[in-house]
């Protein structure tokens, strides 16, 4: 179990699987052994883990996911290793960040009695620049066409909602993120993409179910597009560099949906 242990720096769980014994019977020896459980994140430092490729749109997108639906931290304040997880009952989203973060790191999916999957990505401290939630658009994601179209499709994969409703597509993103909602605005009109001013749907403390008494957080807003030509434009520009599955389908089918509505008009 030392050797195991502090040498190999296998985990518990490891360490069961190799004995033939649970994790329970491991930590139970360990502590009749006297043995001091090592930190997390020297543990964690044994997985093999590759810098950050430096490439600027990459960069774009890994941000407006995380910005969108990631909790990303470090172990410590000094460690090397940085974290980034998420919780989701989307199997899609799972496999999205594997593939996103699989390459440079350790990713672990488990899935809890409630069906939701947990996803924990262990990076090393290349991947600083994700750690700051800082909820506006970066001016260097912004001056760039390229960083900015993998910006919003990192965080609309992340957020938006893309469908057909009632017989006609559209593109929806609800969030409390106001800035953020606020740069898709202008994003959109500076690229001939006709939408309504982002308007506040929800405001904070506000009970959104009556049942579970859930509310919101805080003030949710929205932005989205609807009009035919508009929304087929930004669609076919955004679909290349979408990654999430459903998104995909989503805007597969939304494209179709406006061809054939404009057959028929």
């Amino acid at each position: 179990m030392r050797k195991l242990y502090y040498i190999e720096k296998k985990s518990k769980y490891k360490i069961g699987e190799i004995c033939g014994c649970s994790f329970k019977t491991v930590l139970n020896r360990m502590r009749e052994y006297g043995m001091e459980p090592l930190s997390r994140s020297i543990i964690q430092n044994t997985y093999l883990k590759k810098d950050f490729s430096g490439n600027l749109a990459e960069k774009a997108y890994m941000i407006g996911f995380r910005l969108g639906d990631l909790n990303v931290y470090k172990t410590a304040e000094h460690s090397s290793v940085v974290v980034a997880r998420c919780n989701t009952t989307n199997d899609t989203q799972a496999t999205l960040l594997k593939r996103t973060f699989g390459k440079y790191g350790k990713v672990t999916i488990s899935k809890g009695k409630n069906k939701a999957f947990s996803v924990n990505c262990f990076l090393n401290e290349s991947f600083d620049f994700l750690v700051p939630k800082i909820l506006k658009v970066d001016n260097w994601i912004d001056a760039d066409s390229e960083c900015s179209i993998n910006f919003a499709a990192g965080y609309i994969d992340a957020e938006a909602n893309i469908g057909v409703y009632d017989g006609r597509a559209r593109l929806k993103i609800d969030t409390y993120d106001k800035d953020i909602i606020f740069w898709f605005f202008n994003w959109f009109t500076r690229n001939n993409i006709q939408c309504p001013e982002p308007i506040m749907i929800g405001f904070k403390g506000q009970i959104y179910d009556k049942i579970k008494g859930y509310k919101f957080n805080n003030d949710l807003w929205r932005v989205r597009v609807s009009e035919k030509v508009s929304l087929l434009k930004i669609l076919e520009v955004l679909y290349p560099y979408l990654k999430h599955g459903k998104r995909r389908s989503d805007t597969r089918k939304s494209i179709k949906n406006i061809y054939e509505r404009s057959r028929k008009s």
